[in-house]
This record gives structure tokens, sequence and C-alpha cells, in this order.
């Protein structure tokens, strides 16, 4: 069987999902003045970038909370949030105290995207670094983000080198939310944002203006509550250029998740798929969904299409594999993913727990003992921690030889 608490943090991985989706949209111009980059940026090597996303692992496991706050260009970070606004000199003046606010927080010694990061991890999340790449003149570490009920994610860190030499995270790519943390960020702001423009409206010209409303109509159909309001009626009044957004159509998702409404669930993902062919947002959470719904078969079709689009071999995609063949009932072949993830990753701790669960299942509970003694050994887990009860062939487990030995050794 699937480990047995996965149907309740799959809940849990869908609502941080949406939550932080219905308060980030990306703008198309935006997105394209961020391709550029930063012109003082300099090129790197590859060594320069791995030996980087190196330092930025171990800087993160160690806790040093302030070397690794000083990995970070704050003050860039802060302009790709705000850019898009400042173009006019007057909306410019009546923001700086949005961006005093921004800077108070991420430039000076508030807790920032940096602590709340290290505190994740401090409560047994796991920051790993995978692979690097450039993509569109931006160059990326990509790093997966695991929390301990096995929610997943990842993130694209994006790089600049200065002047100086020294390498510098500028903005966080979150592949579950499919946009960049600074746009997170501004979204949250957008009503602060529209009040400085609107404080200066006398200068703004035409487009200015009916980019105001146009966002103040996006903002709201983003932070609907389904209570309050049917987002399917309200998407039909937002402006052609919005409808494909992933932040869009992800909160058309949520809400047919929140009203199990399958059929239009798949129809939104449809049309995300149209618009976003090969992104791997959609397909983070429709594993998760699917497998709620008992439909595995496309549930390992979306898995399928996210090691595709992540370009990334991560041993935990096998695990995730295990674990859904086994519900499947293919317990051989999931064995063979579980053994290569710990085989690839031997202190990943999911394969492990996969591999117990199939060794009691085939009744081979040499290896089922074996498995036991690395849960603890490795993780600090004991048998106490775990619950197989609902396993086949629990009780003749329990009732081995094998079992009642080892039992007895572990007092």
């Amino acid at each position: 069987m699937m480990d047995h608490y996965l149907k309740r943090i799959v809940f849990r991985q869908i609502s941080l999902n949406l939550t932080i989706l219905t308060v980030c949209l990306c703008l198309q111009q935006n997105v394209m003045a961020q391709t550029n980059g930063n012109r003082n940026s300099q090129p790197m090597t590859p060594t320069e970038l791995q030996a980087f996303g190196k330092q930025i692992q171990q800087t993160v496991r160690s806790q040093d909370a302030v070397k690794f706050r000083e990995l970070f260009d704050w003050q860039t970070f802060i302009n790709r949030t705000l850019a898009e606004f400042e173009q006019n000199p007057a909306v410019q003046q009546s923001m700086k105290p949005i961006r005093q606010q921004l800077q108070a927080t991420y430039d000076g010694t508030n807790q920032g995207i940096d602590s709340e990061l290290l505190a994740e991890i401090a409560n047994g999340a796991d920051y790993r670094f995978l692979t690097m790449r450039k993509e569109q003149n931006q160059y990326k570490v990509i790093f997966r983000f695991l929390r301990p009920d096995w929610s997943l994610d990842y993130h694209a860190l994006i790089i600049e080198k200065h002047q100086s030499g020294n390498l510098k995270i500028i903005d966080i790519d979150s592949f579950s939310t499919g946009e960049l943390l600074s746009q997170t960020i501004k979204w949250s702001l957008i009503p602060e944002i529209q009040k400085a423009q609107l404080n200066v409206q006398n200068k703004l010209n035409a487009e200015e203006k009916s980019r105001i409303q146009e966002q103040k109509k996006l903002y709201d159909f983003l932070n609907l509550s389904s209570g309050k309001g049917d987002p399917f009626q309200a998407y039909q009044q937002l402006s052609k250029q919005y409808k494909g957004r992933k932040t869009v159509l992800l909160r058309l998702a949520q809400d047919t998740i929140e009203k199990e409404n399958h059929k239009k669930y798949l129809q939104v993902l449809n049309v995300f798929r149209k618009y976003h062919p090969g992104d791997s947002t959609a397909e983070l959470l429709s594993i998760d969904y699917f497998v709620l719904m008992g439909d595995y078969a496309s549930a390992l079709e979306c898995l399928d299409r996210l090691n595709a689009s992540i370009k990334i071999v991560d041993p935990y995609l096998y695990s995730l594999r295990a674990g859904i063949l086994i519900e499947m009932g293919d317990i051989v072949l999931a064995g063979k993913y579980a053994g290569k993830a710990s085989e690839i990753e031997p202190n990943l701790l999911q394969p492990y727990m996969h591999l117990i669960n199939i060794s009691v299942m085939q009744s081979n509970f040499d290896q089922t003992i074996k498995y036991l003694d690395i849960l603890k050994s490795k993780f600090g887990f004991s048998y106490e921690d775990l619950d197989l009860s609902e396993l086949d062939n629990y009780t003749k487990f329990t009732n081995s030889t094998q079992f009642k030995k080892w039992k007895a050794n572990q007092k």
C-alpha cells in the first residue's frame, strides 16, 4: 500500500500551493524584462555555478543565517519586484514607502525569504542541490524542496555574478506555483501599489490608467473565495491577455478541487497544458490529485511529464512512482523503483519506507528486518514509529521467527 498518511498530506500540499497562487501573477512584459537579467551580471562557468549550488546547500544545512543571507542580492530582488511600476517618475516617487518597506524586510535584518527557508529546514525539510543550467541567458541552480510530510517542490534559484566576482541569488522560481518569488511578493502588495498609483493618477496616461483597472480585476479574481462568488463567472470578465495565465488557471483548478468536480478539473488541466505545454506546475499538482481520486494511471502519466519537464534524474521521483505502483498492486516493479531510489540517494528516507512495506507484503521478512535496521541507524526511526497493521501479511510478520528474534535483540 501507499503510505497511509499520504491522503492527509496531499490536501496540505494542494492548500499550500494554491494559497501561494492566490497572491501571485507574472505579467508578460515583466517576464521579458527579467529574462534579460541584470545588465551588470557577468558570465560564469559551470564549475563556478556548481560550486555555488553546493555552497548554498551546505549553508542551509548548517543553519548559518548570516552566511545564507549574504548569498542573496536583495537590492536586485527588490528591483525585480517593483520595476514594472516605477517606470513613471511620479509613481516611483509615490511608491517610495513601499520600497522602504521591502528594503527593511529583505535588505535589512528582519526575517525574510532566507529566514523562512531556514525555518523549514530546521523543522525537517530537505533542501538538496540537484543540478545547474543556463536558460534564456539566465544561470540557475535547481534544488529539490521536500518537506517532512513529503510535499514536493523544486526551486530554480536565479544566479548573477557581480563585477566583484561574487555569485548571488537574485530570485527564486518555485515550480509548484509556476511563478517567481518576486512576483508573489509583488502581487501581495498590489493594494498598496495601486493606492500609490491612484495618488498620482493625474500624471498617468490612458494606458497606465487602464492597466490599473485590469490589475484590480485580476487581483480580485485571484483572491475570490468560493463562498463569495463563482470563479468561472469572474474568469469571463477578465481581459483576454490574462485568461491563459498560470495563476488564473490554477485558481480555477482550486475551485474544482474544493467542489470535487472531476470533469471540470480535467477541462481546466487541458486548457493549462494548451497554454503551457511541458510546464511542471500542473503536473506537480495533478499527481497528488489523481492519487486522491484513485486514478493511478493518470498519476503516472503526470509523473512522466514532470520527469521530462524538470530535466533532472531525481531519485525521489523513483520513490514517488514506487508508492503509486504499490497502490496499483504492482509491488515487484515498485520494489525495483524504490530500490533504485535508495541506491542513487542512500540518505533519502522515503524509499526505505516503501521497501519495508513491500518486503512485508512479499513475506520477505529478512529484508524487512534489514530495512528496519537501516531506518533506525540512518534516520532514527524505530519500529514503533511505523504503522504496518494494514499491510498484507502483517500478522504473519509479527508471528515470524525473524521478527521475534529481532524484537528480542532490541531490548
